[in-house]
């Protein structure tokens, strides 16, 4: 099967798309997706739309992934636009369609996100946090580069239970 996929930025246009990716991640694995999940269910298609839009000026990118121009996976990355903080963006999400997985997307999905970061002027450190039971992502952030920096137990709550998370980070050398 040929399988190429195009990777770009989620524009507003994808926000359907986007939000059943989300919701589907959520069903998924909610103990691994992040609290702004509820606000971007909440917000329905038209606020997704808004918040597509609004999120780069508040320094968050979302990349996708498209196979014949469905979103098949995607990557979320953040960071602050305080001078004390802003060296740092922080991946907060990344989810891939289960059918899809076995194509490396998720690869394919950091090393643009990792990009961005290198190629901008101000970024030094990516980091995310990962549940401790999620071995096979710990790994996949550790064969390109991402390290663990520390544990925080009962960090989220989800699920019905209480979840421990490390921070991992890469460092960008300039």
């Amino acid at each position: 099967m040929n399988f190429e996929v195009n990777i770009r930025p989620v524009s507003p246009k994808d926000a359907d798309q986007y939000l059943y990716l989300r919701a589907e991640s959520e069903v998924e694995y909610p103990e691994y997706v992040g609290p702004s999940v509820e606000k971007e269910l909440l917000a329905g298609t038209e606020g997704v739309a808004e918040l597509l839009t609004s999120y780069p000026a508040q320094g968050t990118l979302i990349v996708g992934a498209f196979y014949k121009e469905e979103l098949v996976g995607v990557i979320a990355t953040s960071r602050r636009l305080s001078p004390k903080i802003r060296h740092r963006a922080f991946i907060w999400g990344m989810y891939i369609v289960k059918k899809y997985r076995k194509y490396n997307l998720g690869a394919s999905l950091l090393k643009y996100s990792l990009t961005s970061a290198i190629n901008s002027s101000e970024v030094n450190i990516v980091w995310l946090q990962v549940t401790t039971t999620n071995i096979p992502a710990i790994s996949f952030y550790k064969k390109y580069g991402f390290s663990i920096y520390g544990t925080e137990q009962q960090a989220l709550y989800a699920a019905g239970k209480f979840h421990d998370v490390h921070y991992m980070e890469y460092v960008i050398e300039k």
